[in-house]
């Protein structure tokens, strides 16, 4: 049996229809205030099996390399501080961002995003978002927008907004960036599409000219449900000291799986969609050192696993986390492809501009039923003309810091953690 492969399952899902809306009411701060969207097509609905083809094994290998590539600078060490990262929700902001370049941005972003060969990007992300919709039992979307400068007029490509409508289901808006009303509303749009659990305070760049974004939202409840009555408290052993009372949740598997080497134990549980592995480092052995080393992750991923009977002693957690991505991901080059002088041509035909921020957010809260989690990626996109700002940049017993990743039905890597703390919220 691989590592981090989810079940396969018939896709239940209700395929949910992402609307590009004229004179669209959204509530801000206790206002109304319309929202006028572009004049790109009006993209179809998505629905079951609306896919031209199963995703390719490639792409779906280039999804799982570009995660061990860039979990380790999304996930520093930080003392007790826990840490959650979505590689997915990054993959398709960075996508919508590489479809509105060209030249050798274009080939570099590819190439920083693992992109195998000729792929055709948007044709497997369109696959790829049918593939993720889930509605009824497990609950699973995931949505794009791209809000762009009220006055750009033909400055905006419009091939590149009907690709994101028709490859990304992206609904697009025309604001006013310098109303003080636009960014609660952009805040909201990401609260209604991650069920709440993520309302971001959003500070545009002075010269923002077009705004990327991507949510994520996952809840899905275990095969087999913990029982509360099986619960007990013991010691976390935390980089700071021993944290007292932690809840944990304490189940046997007697038909797991387990990976085991010289630098970690892992074992996965089964969701109702998809699944969470548990890397647990030994002693001496630090999370970080394992996600700096994306080779390393790659044989978890890839090693055959042996069949156990599998105790797990799980830590109750639920936290939030928010990363600068651009700064983050700078020693991989992400700064220097989409800073100084990128090629946007087919975002923005006529505009000198470039990256001014990358940020994510998420949210987890893993219980007794199941796993919860969301997160919002955002890419502002700058106007370069004007000098800008500067800105200031077998026996799972999991009671010391340990490693997450959550796969779904389809395949591909949602969320990749570390709990350093289950105690710690922030």
């Amino acid at each position: 049996m691989k590592s981090f492969q989810s079940k396969q399952i018939p896709r239940v899902a209700a395929f949910l229809l992402c609307l590009i809306m004229l004179g669209t009411a959204v509530a801000g701060c206790g206002t109304k205030k319309t929202i006028q969207a572009s004049t790109l097509a009006q993209p179809a609905a998505v629905k079951p099996g609306d896919t031209d083809h199963e995703l390719s094994g490639s792409f779906r290998r280039s999804l799982w390399d570009f995660a061990f590539k860039t979990s380790g600078a999304a996930l520093p060490a930080d003392g007790d501080k826990n840490a959650l990262y979505s590689p997915i929700s990054l993959y398709y902001a960075l996508a919508m961002l590489a479809e509105g370049s060209a030249g050798k941005t274009k080939e570099d972003l590819r190439k920083f995003m693992e992109v195998p060969g000729t792929t055709d990007l948007g044709k497997e992300l369109r696959n790829l978002y049918a593939l993720m919709l889930h509605e009824g039992e497990s609950e699973e979307q995931i949505a794009n927008a791209v809000w762009f400068k009220h006055d750009l007029g033909g400055n905006v490509g419009q091939s590149w907004l009907d690709q994101l409508a028709n490859q990304f289901y992206a609904s697009a808006f025309k604001v006013d960036f310098s109303d003080e009303n636009t960014p609660s509303i952009m805040s909201q749009w990401v609260e209604q599409q991650t069920r709440g659990k993520i309302k971001p305070v959003i500070e545009l760049d002075r010269d923002v000219l077009i705004v990327l974004m991507n949510t994520l939202y996952f809840k899905a409840e275990w095969d087999s449900l913990f029982l509360e009555s099986e619960n007990s408290k013991k010691p976390f052993f935390a980089p700071s000291g021993q944290v007292g009372g932690v809840t944990f949740m304490n189940k046997v598997f007697t038909l797991g799986t387990y990976l085991a080497t010289d630098q970690f134990l892992a074992s996965a549980i089964a969701m109702k969609n998809g699944s969470v592995d548990f890397i647990l480092p030994k002693e001496g052995v630090t999370p970080e050192s394992i996600l700096a080393n994306p080779a390393l992750l790659k044989t978890i991923r890839e090693e055959t696993r042996q069949w156990a009977e599998v105790t797990f002693s799980v830590p109750k957690f639920t936290y939030r986390d928010k990363i600068d991505i651009l700064e983050a991901m700078e020693n991989l080059g992400l700064k220097r492809i989409v800073q100084g002088l990128p090629d946007f041509s087919v975002m923005l035909p006529g505009k000198d501009a470039e990256v001014g921020k990358i940020t994510q957010e998420a949210f987890i809260d893993l219980n007794e039923k199941g796993v919860e989690a969301a997160a919002y990626t955002e890419i502002q996109v700058r106007d370069t003309s004007m000098e800008p700002d500067k800105i200031q940049k077998v026996e799972m017993n999991l009671d010391r810091p340990f490693i997450y990743v959550i796969s779904d039905d389809a395949g591909v890597p949602l969320f990749v953690g570390v709990v350093n703390n289950p105690a710690a919220k922030d």
